[in-house]
């Protein structure tokens, strides 16, 4: 039905002028002749008026019923397509609804039948895909994302399938539907967010610095979530500088200094560049990263890495212990060292004062070490049953 509000203002009109016309004709004394030899027919001008509108009226119901005629075929083509798009559209949210419900085999069978224009059957191999992949049917994923690529700007198709490739522990097949993926749409924020976990579980930690910056530019990466993802990527690329100590200098000179004494960074740094023979400028780290921020690790680490210049780090450590009296691990590496400098004495001492702190299996090993090199045999064996009580409680 039309809209009755129009009906009703035609419905005036008509009126109007229907009164109108009526105290016209009451009122007009006009008539008109119509002469067609031999005849001639003589009417009122209101009644000429009224014939004429009702032949005009009749031809343009004549003409509609004839246009209406021709283009029946066209209507009824019409009428069937938008019937079967209701029932597409229909299936169409059936399919999601059970998908979104859990229903995954009776998600995957309802959008495998949907054929509807190719956008939306596009959309409906990549469902059908998605459902198929939470029933581990991996086999029927695979062919309803083949489909889903042969239409035209097939991104949800490619999003679908380097997820489902991630899950599948498939990283270069993922990155191979990324890179398609980005060609449509470069900066897209999902894409780029998988691209970086499929790049991390590959190790190509350049790559994984550039995303975290973009993504990180662009309010994708919380901030505690990209300073985790820079640090792993920094390790990752110190551990691999391990036999490239040029490599190894460079690479840590173009760290900001919040990096380089980041604990586990730091660490990480003193360890390989110790590995590579350059023990000063491992020593040099641990402490800028002590001086900076205080941490036990460091300070256990600090011990096992002996420079030229021992006595510099004792003295170092004792300055530190100044500040950190109870620092089990502090006093052990100073137990280390001095024991490297031959200083048993002071070496002993620190090593029972970090028992004293906190008992420790390094530290009973070193008073097992001390006592058997000063002929106390049986201390040994009792220091050394302490180590060996304390490593079986942790385990």
């Amino acid at each position: 039905m039309g809209n009755p509000l129009r009906w009703l203002i035609s419905l005036v009109v008509v009126a109007v002028l229907a009164v109108a016309l009526a105290l016209a004709g009451r009122y007009d004394p006009g008539y008109v002749v119509l002469v067609y030899p031999p005849w001639r027919a003589e009417l009122s001008f209101v009644s000429f008026v009224l014939l004429l509108a009702l032949l005009m009226g009749g031809a343009y119901m004549l003409v509609r019923l004839a246009v209406a005629t021709l283009n029946l075929p066209r209507t009824v083509r019409e009428q069937k397509a938008r019937k079967e798009a209701e029932r597409q559209n229909a299936n169409f949210t059936e399919a999601l609804a059970a998908y979104l419900e859990g229903r995954f085999q009776e998600a995957e069978k309802t959008a495998a039948k949907l054929a509807a224009e190719p956008r939306r059957e596009m959309l409906a191999r990549v469902l059908a895909a998605r459902a198929a992949h939470e029933s581990r049917a991996h086999a029927r994923r695979d062919a309803f994302l083949t489909e889903a690529k042969d239409h035209e700007k097939p991104l949800a198709a490619l999003y679908a399938e380097a997820e489902a490739k991630l899950e599948d522990r498939d990283f270069p097949g993922a990155l191979s539907a990324i890179e398609a993926g980005k060609i449509m749409s470069p900066a897209h924020t999902a894409l780029q967010r998988l691209e970086l976990k499929a790049r991390q579980q590959l190790g190509q930690w350049d790559e994984v610095l550039k995303l975290a910056d973009r993504l990180g530019k662009a309010n994708a990466l919380d901030e505690t979530t990209l300073a985790l993802t820079r640090r792993t990527a920094h390790l990752g690329n110190i551990k691999r500088r391990t036999h490239d100590h040029k490599g190894l200098q460079d690479y840590w000179k173009r760290l900001s200094s919040a990096e380089k004494t980041h604990p586990s960074i730091a660490l990480e740094a003193a360890n390989t560049f110790a590995r590579s023979g350059d023990s000063e400028t491992a020593v040099g780290i641990l402490e800028d990263a002590l001086n900076n921020t205080w941490d036990e690790t460091l300070a256990a680490r600090y011990g096992h890495i002996v420079s030229k210049d021992a006595l510099a780090q004792i003295q170092q450590a004792e300055k530190w212990l100044a500040s950190h009296p109870r620092d089990g691990a502090l006093l052990m590496s100073l137990a280390d060292l001095c024991a490297h400098e031959q200083l048993w004495g002071k070496a002993q001492s620190y090593a029972e004062a970090s028992i004293a702190v906190a008992p420790n299996v390094d530290a009973h090993l070193a008073l097992a070490a001390f006592r058997e090199q000063s002929g106390q045999p049986s201390e040994a064996c009792a220091h050394l049953r302490k180590a060996l009580e304390l490593c079986l409680r942790k385990t």
